[in-house]
């Protein structure tokens, strides 16, 4: 038995194999952040915040300038952007132009903060000068009066209100009230009718592209008077502003979603103007969110209505057409069911009711006709039985 143990403990050890290394690839930290940042850049987008993912995906970039998806993402917002910033900017520039100087400054602003080195934007916004308004006079609103008049009355011209309106700092050339007290600037090459009125002196800050305005309606006024007032349009006399006034509140109803009102003010204005592209545009948008709102409350023929009137703005309105084939169909199918779920019930007369809705709109509609008749049928089936009761 010692041996036996002797030889046991003298054998030799029998070694293992070593063990296989497996090598578990381990992610670059940074890649974590590109992750990251491509993550909250999509959840940006998803809320709405184009600025917010641009800057993330921007943010990715600048860890990994490699990475494909964040490239792609960054680009394309980029000129999602640039895109959205002109819109604001000529927005702003419609409004300047009407003499909604707050209007335009707040689209300005947006525009600035879609696209920050927006050039012609920053120019706007930082660029002004001194310009020399050498008399001026008090005048205060009477009734019926609008800043176009008060600039016919002093310069001749209705369409020199932005003159006023900028130098009063008014923000919205058509909000004015009786008894307010307006300053109107003399010009220096604009003819100025002040009369016997007090005059006084002062100066204003405007930008450079306003100046540019201002002296554009001077050289307006020298070639107006070298016309013969013969040939001066009467329509060209009227104020406008008091067009802008109805353009502008028929945009404020669209926004507000009271779509009928909209349509009612747009129609003043097409009636002064017929080819005022704000108002032909947005009154094809008032009908096409009235054809929707009664779609959606299952109205659907008087929806279908108003998308057939969407086409007379926009004859190529390819939802509009979907949309009116949707309508109808629907609405057969609506009545059909309807007129079904009454002659089920034994309500005949409400069922003949439902299926001549559908009738008018298709005769053949799933067999409606032969429906009327076999309620039509069994009714005077039941008259007879009652008689002879």
């Amino acid at each position: 038995m010692v041996m036996i143990g002797i030889a046991s403990a003298c054998a030799p050890a029998v070694k293992k194999p070593p063990k296989e290394i497996v090598s578990i690839p381990v992610e670059a930290p940074e890649e974590k952040f590109v992750k990251e940042y491509l993550r909250r850049g999509m959840e940006y987008e998803d809320k709405g915040d184009l600025v917010g993912a641009f800057k993330q995906y921007k943010l990715a970039m600048t860890v990994n300038p490699k990475n494909q998806e964040a490239l792609e993402n960054r680009n394309r917002l980029e000129m999602e952007l640039r895109s959205s910033a002109k819109e604001h900017y000529k927005t702003g520039l419609k409004f300047q132009k009407k003499g909604k100087y707050g209007l335009a400054r707040r689209q300005f602003l947006i525009a600035l903060r879609l696209w920050p080195d927006y050039p012609e934007v920053v120019k706007v916004l930082t660029s002004k000068k001194r310009f020399d308004m050498k008399k001026y006079i008090v005048h205060t609103i009477k009734p019926g009066e609008s800043l176009s008049k008060v600039a016919m009355i002093y310069y001749g011209d209705y369409y020199k209100f932005p003159i006023i309106a900028k130098y009063n700092d008014i923000s919205d050339a058509t909000d004015i009230k009786v008894g307010q007290k307006i300053k109107v600037p003399e010009i220096e090459g604009i003819e100025f009718f002040a009369g016997n009125v007090a005059v006084k002196t002062a100066k204003v800050e405007i930008t450079d592209s306003e100046l540019k305005k201002l002296k554009k309606y001077t050289m307006e006024g020298k070639e107006e008077e070298k016309k013969p007032e013969a040939e001066v349009k009467e329509e060209e006399k009227k104020p406008l502003d008091e067009v802008a006034i109805y353009r502008d509140h028929g945009v404020d109803l669209f926004m507000k979603k009271k779509y009928q009102e909209a349509i009612f003010v747009f129609n003043k204005v097409l009636n002064i103007h017929p080819e005022d592209s704000i108002a032909l545009e947005y009154s094809y948008k008032s009908h096409f969110q009235q054809g929707i709102a009664l779609f959606d409350k299952k109205d659907y023929m008087v929806a279908k209505d108003q998308f057939e009137v969407c086409l007379q703005y926009r004859s190529d309105c390819q939802k509009c057409h979907r949309y009116i084939k949707e309508s109808e169909s629907l609405y057969k199918e609506m009545h059909y069911r309807k007129g079904m779920q009454f002659f089920e019930n034994e309500l005949l007369i409400e069922a003949i009711r439902q299926w001549k809705l559908v009738k008018i709109i298709d005769p053949n509609y799933k067999r409606v006709d032969y429906l009327i008749n076999k309620a039509n049928t069994i009714l005077k089936k039941i008259e007879e039985i009652k008689k002879t009761r």
